[in-house]
């Protein structure tokens, strides 16, 4: 568990901002927040390496940064483009950045969470981070490809969709404690997202123009398979009193798997676009 914070930093250094650009959402903030990312991430990175109250301080910085987008992200719901399903994806996932900045204080600032161990709140924010943010803006993205598209991969798109957007808010609730709910929200959500990752092998990658580009959203989506087969064995496992996968298992395989090989391999190929 040493290694996971690490797991955070990668996406506060590398994988927030690229998220952000393709997505679009740094066209629709002020020119002075964009200009302020490298402070905020560089405030938020150090507040993983210090305690006390200079972590606190410094990770309420990187919060701030996280509600300022999440609240121009979210208004392009206000716009009757902003309303397709794949912008909600995009709009849902500015929104749930916000809500891993707050874990993320939490995190360091050492505050008990409804009884749970220190490693819930960094494994909550990174939840949000990744499986709420840079997937979900991930999963839009391939609904914008497959809009321009008519065909069955359009078609199943939008319930697969609707699953990956209150998918994190329903895992993080088992997570909180509601009874019942973490195993099915955990299994129901990684199939979902593993959807996607089919639907964006078989409808937007054999249209991908430049190899490399190709090359990386495929290696994403299988990524993306393989991350959510791991979480789907280590639900059920759970939910059947077996331990099949430990926590620290998943942290190694699913976190790395999720974090370099869907998440980076994905946002990368997407930022690629109109070069490679």
């Amino acid at each position: 568990m040493a290694a996971v914070p690490f797991v955070l930093a990668f996406a506060f250094a590398v994988l927030v901002p690229l998220t952000l650009r393709v997505a679009g959402v740094q066209r629709e903030v002020p020119r002075r927040l964009v200009l302020a990312y490298p402070l905020c991430a560089a405030c938020a990175l150090v507040a993983i390496l210090v305690s006390d109250g200079a972590a606190v301080i410094l990770s309420l910085v990187w919060l701030a940064y996280c509600v300022l987008v999440a609240t121009h992200g979210v208004a392009r719901v206000l716009f009757p483009d902003g309303r397709r399903i794949e912008e909600l994806c995009v709009a849902a996932g500015c929104g749930y950045l916000a809500v891993g900045g707050v874990w993320f204080v939490l995190w360091r600032s050492g505050v008990s969470v409804a009884g749970f161990g220190e490693h819930v709140p960094l494994l909550t924010a990174i939840h949000f981070h990744y499986a709420g943010f840079i997937s979900l803006v991930l999963v839009g993205l391939t609904g914008r490809e497959l809009r321009r598209r008519a065909g069955f991969t359009r078609r199943i798109f939008m319930p697969v969709a609707l699953v990956v957007i209150v998918g994190p808010a329903l895992v993080a609730l088992g997570i909180a404690g509601v009874s019942g709910l973490e195993a099915p929200a955990a299994v129901v959500f990684a199939i979902a997202t593993g959807s996607a990752a089919v639907l964006t092998l078989a409808g937007v990658v054999p249209n991908i123009s430049g190899p490399l580009r190709r090359s990386l959203l495929a290696l994403s989506a299988a990524s993306a398979v393989v991350a959510m087969a791991l979480a789907v064995v280590y639900a059920s496992g759970n939910a059947l009193g077996q331990n099949i996968l430990s926590v620290e298992d998943m942290a190694r395989l699913h976190g790395l798997t999720n974090a370099f090989g869907y998440a980076f391999c994905g946002v990368l190929a997407w930022n690629l676009r109109g070069r490679l």
